[in-house]
């Protein structure tokens, strides 16, 4: 089995924890719905899709929600309750995440938004107050790109810019769909459980490098 030349990492439960339920209970508190009926909808609407797919602004976000669901909510109330899902990173991801530069490309491939980035990019993991993004080659988020995962075209963008086949890729995600689509152009895809994430990952290297 032949060493994959470059990785992409998906960020959230792969790499950040997050925990959805938190912001849907958090916009409960500023609506008529209960958190079960806003996480429906955000879920059977993807109303979060265009946003991430950075087709609106901050405001127009914030606006595009607040009519959505039913939310009375200041702009920065607003930011602290969709933030809400971020959680703290794993202890050690920076140290492991430098380990693995020497040896691989590594590239982070996130579905994000400006919000939420943000947050997490100014969190402080190295030894001399780095973020944990200046260990990658390259940082993808969905909001730059315009288009969000599994959309096919955004792995395809990944690869030429990169200049990298398919075949000389692992992909890590969290989400089904994101997996599928991966493989559907080649890439060799782990679906990641967000309880064990980098020790697993790590086992699915060490097939490839021993």
């Amino acid at each position: 089995m032949a060493a994959p030349k470059a990785i992409i990492f998906d960020l959230g439960n792969v790499l950040l924890p997050i925990d959805l339920s938190l912001t849907y209970e958090a916009f409960s508190a500023f609506s008529s719905f209960s958190s079960s009926e806003i996480a429906s909808a955000i879920a059977d609407h993807q109303l979060w899709v265009p946003y991430e797919s950075g087709k609106q602004s901050d405001q127009e976000f914030r606006n595009f929600l607040r009519e959505s669901l039913q939310l009375r909510i200041s702009d920065e109330e607003f930011d602290e309750a969709f933030s809400a899902l971020l959680l703290d990173f794993h202890a050690g991801v920076y140290e492991w995440i430098a380990s693995l530069r020497s040896q691989f490309h590594l590239i982070l491939l996130s579905n994000t938004s400006a919000i939420h980035a943000a947050r997490f990019t100014k969190i402080s993991l190295g030894p001399e107050g780095q973020n944990l993004f200046s260990l990658f080659h390259h940082v993808y988020y969905s909001f730059e790109m315009g288009v969000v995962k599994p959309d096919v075209t955004i792995y395809q963008q990944v690869l030429t810019e990169q200049g990298f086949s398919a075949e000389e890729v692992l992909f890590f995600d969290d989400n089904v769909a994101n997996i599928k689509a991966a493989k559907s152009m080649g890439i060799d895809s782990f679906l990641i459980d967000p309880s064990r994430t980098y020790s697993q990952i790590q086992e699915i290297l060490d097939t490839y490098v021993s």
